[in-house]
């Protein structure tokens, strides 16, 4: 069956395809049924009084030929906290009884263009062996929801060459964010998505 690779497929600018079929009926990774009625293609997932170090992604989602801008895609990102766990207040609904408090959505622009403000999360505190990461879930107009592998740092020492060979769905361009700090000590991070086609 045909499916998307990294995202969903599009059908975009003539391009037709599905994500791998229904998704069950309790998805522990969806959250784009979730989003808020009002998007920007800009958001700030945690609050300016959360604790860790500020961080800021920014990237493009382009279509499977890496060059022409997606629009209007929705993105679904969500992660851990400074301790390695999802912070929960009370009061959350959906699979935010799972991911927490620290998610946010995004829509891209004409551009394909989506950006967010967090803090680092950092790694599992049950899982020793796994990076730190955010993780993604990006549906295109007309198309179901499909998960990504979750977006790395590169100066994580538990990113090697043998967990990257492991990655299915890594986006197009690679999951693995090059980050930098500026002189606010700030975090800066990129990931690009390309939307691929894969036979499921």
């Amino acid at each position: 069956m045909k499916g998307i690779r990294l995202i969903s497929v599009l059908g975009l600018l003539g391009l037709s395809a599905a994500c791998g079929g229904a998704q069950p009926l309790d998805c522990e990774w969806c959250g784009t049924a979730e989003a808020p009625d009002s998007i920007s293609w800009s958001t700030q997932i945690a609050p300016e009084n959360e604790s860790g170090e500020r961080l800021v992604v920014t990237g493009y989602v382009f279509m499977a030929d890496g060059k022409t801008p997606a629009p209007d895609v929705l993105i679904y990102a969500y992660h851990t906290n400074a301790e390695g766990v999802y912070p929960k207040r009370g009061d959350e609904t959906g699979n935010g009884r799972r991911h927490g408090y620290l998610r946010g959505w995004m829509k891209t622009d004409s551009t394909g263009h989506y950006r967010f403000e967090t803090i680092r999360p950092a790694p599992y505190q049950s899982h020793g062996g796994e990076p730190a990461h955010i993780h993604y879930t990006v549906q295109a107009p007309g198309q179901a929801e499909c998960w990504l592998d979750g977006a790395w740092f590169s100066d994580d020492p538990r990113v090697t060459d043998e967990v990257i060979a492991e990655l299915t769905r890594p986006g197009g361009f690679g999951n693995v964010m090059s980050v930098s700090r500026d002189s606010l000590g700030v975090w800066h991070g990129r990931r690009d998505i390309r939307l691929e086609t894969y036979e499921q």
